[in-house]
């Protein structure tokens, strides 16, 4: 249960609500229990009453109060049971909601490698169905037990009104059968419910390449192959649902048996009850029917220890791969989530996120930021990726402040990493990275983050307008600021000739831009922001010959007063900058 306690100290946040939600819906379970005995109690009273007049007894009933009492539970359970659901499901969704940014920032800050692992379908599958599966940790795993449990002590103790004996003993046997048939669905469901998580991620996941490499694999003649792999995927996932529907099922028709059982052998208690005089008809028909009652919340719950085995699954694939993740800040394409962000500066980690900084013993973390343009030192550092690959080997460099250098390399030859050790994103495997003097072991990168600018080598690009986009980047932008970023990336003049202008829709993932677009629209988000370090990995990808000249000289302006690293597969790809090394073999040069 371990993996559930950071979904569980969540709830703490909301356990006011939680609290009123489980008495609703304990208020729903009881009046429908008092709704079947009264009713029960009342037909068999007013039977017996007419019985007696018919035989010319002197007999008489009062009708009022009992009837009252039935419309009253009739009522309650009505309206308890609808703001019960309104209530819960409105808490659930606010759940929902911390949960995806829970998991989204954890997501986020993930290393090149850790990140590389996921395939997209195994991200979404994990912003979805895991997901949707511990928001209803609550709900339908948490709450059922405890008003289950409120619902049998509430029957025995009407049973005890008649019998304290027989009230005592339906708890017990009551209260056994349920916790059995909870521990069971729990315990059968471990194993199927991770079976479940994996096949439906490996469903999506086979799914999702499928579309998206569908090109691919028609030019290659591979698409009835994978469409094979893709069916089977289906009906394994498929299969495995049905075992776990049955095994509800089955758990469910055991239950249910077991409190028919109990409520026969209350009936011939009470039925002896009678003849001895102990308890009056009306009330000898009521046990059993209070019993019966419980049919409705104690039904439920072969699904609860289902649904808490499924939540243990979802829980575990979330903190697979991120358990050494810290709830800092997340970063997508130039721009910091993190709310305590002061908007001086951005960074971009689409493809390469945060990784947890371990701080060295005795090492204080050095939380103010970057007041002026800071020298930047690579001192021996090794770093070894994939299968032992060594990329950079005892590699030193020094960056004095407000110097801009370009490094250039062959693709592959380890310029990202370079920028992402920079970035305080990857770890080294030996050496130091130094950012003002500082390690960047012992920088709090919080602080540091806000005068950094990161763009990498993939732009990614939000579903809204060119404004959106921007003022993510500076959320206090105005109109002005955006078209003079726009202006110094040369897309101004797009912009303005559409319908809406910086109000225009950009489409999914900026899919209604070409790729050079899309990119000068990121490169448009460093001109918001005033960072005093600057790491670019290809800033003039997808730009045309006359463009790139253009946005470079803006852009070699523009870092002249900061300190800066430009990365490209050659020297047409950089910017102007005060030398330029080449990377060859893990190890810099000079490059005239």
């Amino acid at each position: 249960m371990d993996e559930l306690k950071p979904y569980l100290r969540m709830l703490k946040h909301y356990r006011g609500r939680l609290i009123l939600g489980a008495v609703l819906m304990f208020v729903t379970s009881a009046s429908g229990i008092g709704l079947l005995a009264l009713s029960g109690w009342f037909i068999t009273a007013t039977a017996i009453t007419g019985a007696l007049i018919a035989a010319g007894v002197a007999a008489t009933l009062e009708i009022y109060i009992p009837g009252g009492g039935i419309r009253t539970f009739a009522v309650s359970r009505t309206v308890a049971r609808y703001f019960e659901r309104i209530f819960n499901h409105d808490t659930v969704l606010q759940l929902l909601r911390d949960l995806r940014g829970r998991v989204f920032t954890q997501l986020s800050r993930l290393n090149p490698a850790e990140m590389a692992r996921l395939r997209s379908g195994e991200l979404l599958n994990r912003l979805t169905t895991d997901i949707d599966r511990l928001d209803g940790l609550y709900l339908r795993g948490l709450s059922p037990p405890v008003v289950a449990l409120l619902a049998i002590l509430l029957v025995g103790a009407l049973l005890a009104i008649g019998a304290p004996w027989l009230g005592g003993l339906v708890i017990v046997v009551l209260t056994t059968m349920a916790g059995g048939a909870l521990w069971m669905a729990w315990h059968t469901g471990q194993q199927l419910t991770r079976d479940l998580a994996a096949s439906s991620a490996a469903l999506r996941a086979s799914a999702m390449d499928h579309v998206t490499g569908l090109s691919e694999l028609t030019a290659f003649g591979s698409l009835e192959h994978h469409r094979q792999a893709v069916m089977q995927a289906d009906d394994q996932a498929r299969r495995r649902d049905e075992r776990i529907a049955k095994r509800m099922a089955y758990g469910e028709s055991i239950l249910n048996s077991g409190i028919h059982l109990t409520a026969v052998l209350v009936l011939l208690i009470a039925l002896h009850l009678f003849q001895t005089g102990q308890t009056s008809g009306p009330f000898a028909v009521m046990m059993p029917l209070a019993v019966l009652a419980l049919l409705e919340p104690l039904g439920v719950l072969p699904a609860a220890g289902l649904q808490l085995a499924r939540a243990r699954a979802s829980a575990q694939r979330l903190s697979n791969g991120v358990s050494n993740v810290s709830n800092g800040t997340g970063t997508i394409d130039g721009l910091s989530t993190n709310n305590g962000n002061n908007g001086t500066g951005t960074k971009q980690t689409s493809d390469a996120s945060s990784k947890t900084t371990v701080q060295p013993a005795g090492a204080h973390p050095r939380t103010e930021g970057l007041s002026h343009a800071p020298p930047v030192s690579i001192n021996a550092v090794s770093l070894v990726r994939g299968a032992g690959a060594r990329v950079l080997d005892n590699l030193h460099l020094d960056v004095s402040p407000a110097e801009t250098i370009g490094i250039i390399g062959v693709s592959g030859c380890g310029k990202s990493s370079i920028a992402a050790m920079i970035a305080g994103q990857l770890k080294v495997d030996s050496g130091t990275v130094e950012i003002d003097g500082t390690s960047i072991e012992t920088f709090d990168l919080d602080a540091l983050y806000p005068d950094i600018a990161y763009l990498t080598q993939q732009t990614d690009l939000f579903s809204g307008s060119f404004a959106g986009n921007l003022r993510i980047a500076n959320q206090h932008a105005d109109e002005s600021m955006m078209w003079a970023a726009l202006q110094s990336v040369q897309l101004d003049g797009f912009v303005a000739s559409t319908d809406q202008g910086l109000h225009t829709w950009v489409g999914e993932s900026g899919m209604e831009l070409s790729a050079g677009q899309a990119r000068r629209l990121a490169l448009a988000r460093l001109f918001m922001r005033n960072p005093q370090l600057v790491i670019l990995d290809e800033p003039l990808t997808g730009l045309d010959e006359q463009t790139a000249e253009a946005v470079s000289a803006r852009l070699s302006d523009w870092l002249s007063a900061r300190t800066a690293i430009v990365l490209g597969h050659g020297p047409e790809s950089l910017p102007r900058v005060d030398r330029r090394l080449l990377l060859r073999a893990g190890a810099l040069s000079e490059e005239n």
